[in-house]
Parts: C-alpha cells; sequence; structure tokens
C-alpha cells in the first residue's frame, strides 16, 4: 500500500511539475519584435514567434543590408555575402521555459549560423510587461555576452 501511495505521489508531483511548465511555455508564447540586439546595431529588425506548442522560430537582421547588384542572391560579391551573414541571423526548433531557474532553453534544430544547427542554449529569461530578454552566452559572432530584448507584438 504504502508503495502505491508513493507511487501516486510521484505521479501527481511529475504532473504538477509539467503542468507548470505547460504555464510557463504558454504564458511567453506569442510574437515578438526586437526591441535591442547590440550585434545587429541600431534599430534592427526581427521577429521571435515562441508558440504554445514548445516550438520557435526567429529571425533577425541589421536595419540595412547591402542589395546585391547581380540582382541574384547566389551571385552576391564577397563583400555583399560578408555584409549579409555578419547582418542577419535565422534559426528554430523547440524551446522549453524553466520557471524556476529563470531560463530558456533553444533547442535549434537548424540555423543559418550551421555550427548552432542541433545545438542546444540555456539562458537567462526576464520577461517584464510585454518584454521578454534572454542573454547569448556564446554569441554567433563571438565576443562577451549580450542582452536581447523583445517585445510581444499586440
Amino acid at each position: 500500500m504504502k508503495a502505491i501511495l508513493g507511487i501516486g505521489v510521484a505521479f501527481v508531483l511529475a504532473m504538477a511539475s509539467g503542468s507548470t511548465l505547460a504555464q510557463s511555455v504558454k504564458s511567453v508564447a506569442g510574437t515578438y519584435t526586437i526591441v535591442t540586439q547590440p550585434a545587429f546595431g541600431d534599430n534592427p529588425r526581427g521577429r521571435l514567434v515562441l508558440g504554445s506548442d514548445g516550438r520557435f522560430s526567429l529571425i533577425l537582421a541589421r536595419a540595412t543590408l547591402p542589395k546585391f547588384a547581380a540582382g541574384s542572391r547566389d551571385k552576391g560579391s564577397a563583400e555583399e555575402n560578408k555584409a549579409v551573414v555578419s547582418g542577419s541571423i535565422a534559426n528554430y526548433g523547440t524551446y522549453a521555459i524553466d520557471a524556476k531557474d529563470k531560463t530558456i532553453t533553444l533547442n535549434m534544430e537548424a540555423s543559418t549560423y550551421p555550427n548552432w544547427d542541433g545545438a542546444s542554449q540555456k539562458r537567462p529569461l526576464k520577461i517584464e510587461g510585454d518584454k521578454l530578454s534572454y542573454t547569448v552566452g556564446t554569441p554567433s559572432m563571438g565576443g562577451p555576452p549580450i542582452n536581447v530584448v523583445w517585445k510581444r507584438l499586440k
């Protein structure tokens, strides 16, 4: 009887912690626009979509990127290609929120920075009103950690 009771309590606790996690994912689910991302300069452009199903997609770009003189993205010059690669990033995959540790973990299925393909990144998370921010500990362009701020779209 004690064993059955113990299993029941463990099941209830597991369900409760799963429910908390599900509520955390649902509480941040939505579409966000970029506010600040230091690596992409003033007025960066971008969207972050956090689905209530635990999937995410992200795209970021500098305010301006060069047009390709050849009129075809596979015929960009070395300078044009470098500017676009250093001035943009996109990735998608799944995410999880740990409310207790105040973190978001991005499990990247694919990224325009291939070194992140299949990687998981746990990032400190802060939510204040309609703003969500996290710190990227190892930015794709190198350098010190950066704080990224997003604002939920209405």
